[in-house]
């Protein structure tokens, strides 16, 4: 049963006109005609003065109406379950950093799937540095015949990737942060 119909069974119920209702709402008669005839909805205040004014509650007078139920947009205040597991892909770079990331591509919808992918690569760049970084130490041990590499390398190759991870990770905190903002594209 549509919004409307509801209005206007319970407003009949009562012995009300349209008018009178409209009085006990502060709206017009011709607000109330809307609405019984589904050319228009009440605001949320107007749903909150109806479910008191026939005792039932909002979600009593909505839940029939899946019309209505869709033009209902909450705003402010609420973060989106996609937008939230959006930035957990990058934020997910201190407690699971391949894991998240790898799930939301393989089952993600297209735009978390391309925020997956970003944080994914973003937190393979330290490991890729790492793998780099221990070739060239067995390398250079071997072709000087040493038993260890140079310590010089070691110390850049250590300072590269302690500051490659930490830029990673304020990346990645800043691209979370950015997505938890910026509403997603639908």
């Amino acid at each position: 049963m549509k919004i409307g119909e509801q209005i206007r069974m319970l407003r009949k119920s009562e012995s009300l006109s349209q008018e009178q209702l409209g009085e006990k709402l502060n709206v017009s008669r011709q607000a109330v005609y809307k609405w019984e005839s589904d050319k228009g909805y009440p605001d949320i205040q107007n749903l909150i003065t109806l479910s008191e004014l026939f005792d039932i509650s909002i979600d009593e007078l909505i839940k029939k109406d899946s019309v209505f139920q869709q033009r209902i947009i909450v705003k402010g205040g609420i973060i989106s379950n996609r937008r939230l597991l959006s930035s957990l892909n990058y934020f997910s770079i201190f407690f699971a950093p391949f894991l998240l990331p790898f799930i939301t591509i393989c089952v993600g919808e297209k735009d978390i799937k391309g925020h997956g992918k970003r944080a994914f690569i973003s937190h393979s760049i330290p490991v890729v540095i790492y793998v780099m970084m221990m070739i060239v130490f067995y390398l250079s041990a071997y072709l000087t015949g040493a038993d260890q590499p140079n310590s010089i390398l070691v110390i850049f190759g250590a300072t590269s990737l302690a500051v490659t991870t930490i830029s990673v990770v304020i990346w990645n905190v800043i691209q979370g942060i950015k997505v938890l903002k910026i509403p997603l594209k639908t």
